[in-house]
């Protein structure tokens, strides 16, 4: 008999042991060992260039108030105000269709130099002119195990991938820190990474900054699944205790 409760009491341990979660998936960014240790990380942030499908908005200023009417944001509709409906799409194949100009390629290249491109092509027809081009539209999907699941847009070019997971309010109790899943579709090919976010060297990864449409997915860790199966434990503990009273009342009389 008591082997069987020493028994019992063990297996009771190991089940609340194996339903812990380690600290260390609980930290972002851990300190690494004290020989390792390194608070300074270099990380030459990548300027993003123009894809296919993104959106950009270009605004033409001119001295010549006839010039502004034509390329005015009034011009084009009274009723739209929000800059995001102002926006020329990037074709597959690289090109925008701007009014009186015709196509114009910008594929990889930055702002800066489609803001030269459109600028060299507008002014052979147009004297004294100004253009501005910025990126509109940009969103990163969070999915999985953060507070708040969702596709958010960000008026940045590129935004770190904690900026992204604070989006969705951060990570549940059951998000996994170590194995972060971010898709990224470029040339029309869609990759996969795998970021630990309690390596404090994230911050030099390739991939610590987020560009429009990537898609960030948190998967629970292995101790949720263990939780799951644990909801039924207290009403199961409750019918043995009852059974094996039932048994040794039944067996002493």
């Amino acid at each position: 008999m008591l082997k069987r409760k020493s028994l019992f009491i063990l297996v009771v341990i190991s089940l609340l042991v194996s339903s812990c979660i380690p600290k260390r998936k609980l930290i972002y960014l851990h300190d690494q060992k004290e020989k390792e240790e390194r608070n300074e990380y270099v990380n030459v942030r990548p300027e993003k260039t123009i894809q296919p499908f993104d959106n950009i908005y270009i605004k033409v200023s001119s001295i010549d108030e006839k010039v502004n009417s034509v390329f005015s944001e009034s011009g084009r509709s009274s009723s739209e105000s929000n800059i995001n409906l102002l926006s020329y799409t990037v074709s597959q194949s690289g090109y925008i269709d701007f009014p009186f100009v015709g196509e114009i390629y910008v594929k990889d290249q930055t702002l800066q130099q489609a803001q030269q491109k459109i600028e060299d092509k507008v002014g052979e027809f147009l004297n004294n002119i100004s253009i501005t081009v910025k990126f509109v539209n940009n969103t990163v999907s969070v999915l999985g195990e953060v507070k708040r699941p969702g596709e958010y847009p960000f008026y940045r070019d590129q935004i770190t991938i904690l900026q992204a997971i604070s989006y969705g309010g951060g990570f549940t109790d059951y998000g996994d820190k170590e194995r972060v899943l971010l898709i990224r579709e470029a040339e029309n090919k869609i990759n996969y990474y795998y970021l630990d976010l309690t390596r404090k060297d994230i911050v030099a990864s390739e991939h610590y900054y987020i560009i429009p449409n990537d898609v960030l997915v948190v998967r629970p860790i292995n101790q949720k699944f263990r939780n799951l199966s644990l909801v039924n434990w207290p009403l199961f503990l409750t019918t043995v205790t009852t059974g094996a009273t039932l048994y040794l009342l039944f067996r002493n009389n």
